[in-house]
């Protein structure tokens, strides 16, 4: 026999639930219905499996999304993106308006707060209580950067990436669990390949992001306790494989240390952005810096950007440190002023 059918009482009389078909599902019900609707859910990234992802969550319920991404609609997104149209990519719209226009149009009463700008840049937006954020980037520089958010403020993230025919999803809580190092011991040598670009089959997305999805309700509903497990999914020809992963006790993420006695080296990562790592960085000493020079600063718990005219630069406390709108001569001759004010603070 059919469960009855869910409803609500307006002044018209009752009225077809719009969630029925979710709400029947035992695993949800009502109560976890009720907890999908409450739910405040930050995607980085409103590509390939950021649209995927938003839309879903629209659809299960969740009334407030909050989207990062700095990026325009371009014609290649068009294959496997969805929510975007040829008319977004002509009007070189930025990803997240024309994500956020698809989606009131599922549902005109969802809040959905977009942000066109780098990770690391809306992080020193205040926001209410996030409860999950859901890592949809294609760069291993923006995940550490999730990876260390959700240290900082004890919050889960799902990770989840694709490429040719294959793709990973892992629900991470770093303070917990393990952390994103922990799960990829190299993670430094792949945010130097964060740049490449890798060809991606279109229905690989689709089956990755609805993965990242069913484990983002299982979490809100609070069915999902199990933080170690990577899932691996081959497309062609078809093929699933789950690793337990630890938490890895010297991981230098995980116990939020500087890794470096001296200054690492300068490099270049994903987007023209050169990153460092400097010992002994204090967010105090780099404040009382931009007071002394008169700089504009952002502060949070965990970072500071400074702007250097239309450069920038943001410390993170564990003393990555990022450069951005640098040339690699302007990176590196900046690089050698501040680490020539952090070693006459540190002798």
């Amino acid at each position: 026999m059919l469960k009855k059918e869910v409803q609500y009482l307006t002044n018209e009389g009752f009225k077809m639930n719009r969630y029925d078909r979710q709400i029947r599902v035992d695993q949800i019900g009502l109560a976890g219905q009720e907890k999908i609707k409450q739910a405040v859910i930050l995607i980085v990234g409103c590509g390939a499996l950021g649209t995927y992802a938003a839309e879903q969550l629209i659809r299960t319920g969740v009334q407030h999304l909050i989207l990062i991404d700095p990026d325009i609609v371009e014609e290649t997104n068009l294959q496997r993106q969805t929510l975007f149209t040829t008319k977004d990519a002509q009007a070189q719209k930025a990803k997240v308006t024309a994500a956020k226009e698809k989606l009131l149009q599922v549902n005109p009463k969802a809040r959905i707060d977009i942000y066109q700008e780098r990770f690391d840049s809306a992080l020193f937006h205040q926001h209410k209580k996030i409860h999950l954020i859901l890592d949809c980037t294609d760069n291993y520089l923006a995940r550490r950067l999730i990876n260390d958010y959700c240290l900082a403020f004890n919050l889960p993230f799902i990770f989840a990436s694709v490429a040719s025919t294959s793709g990973q999803v892992m629900p991470l809580f770093p303070s917990e669990g393990p952390c994103l190092s922990c799960v990829f011991p190299q993670l430094h040598q792949l945010e130097k390949k964060g740049c490449d670009t890798i060809g991606v089959i279109t229905p690989i997305v689709p089956l990755i992001s609805s993965i990242q999805i069913s484990l983002c309700l299982q979490y809100l509903v609070g069915d999902l306790k199990n933080f170690h497990t990577l899932h691996m999914v081959e497309s062609w020809p078809l093929k699933v494989s789950s690793f337990q992963v630890n938490k890895q006790t010297d991981c230098l993420m995980c116990n939020q240390k500087q890794s470096h006695t001296s200054a690492s080296e300068l490099t270049e990562t994903c987007g023209e952005v050169f990153q460092t790592t400097f010992p002994f960085l204090s967010l105090e000493e780099i404040e009382g810096l931009c007071i002394d020079q008169k700089l504009t600063y952002q502060k949070n718990p965990i970072a500071i950007k400074m702007q250097l005219g239309s450069f920038e630069i943001t410390f993170f406390k564990n003393g990555h440190t990022l450069f951005y709108g640098f040339t690699e001569t302007e990176a590196k001759e900046t690089f050698g002023k501040i680490k020539k004010y952090l070693a006459q603070l540190h002798p």
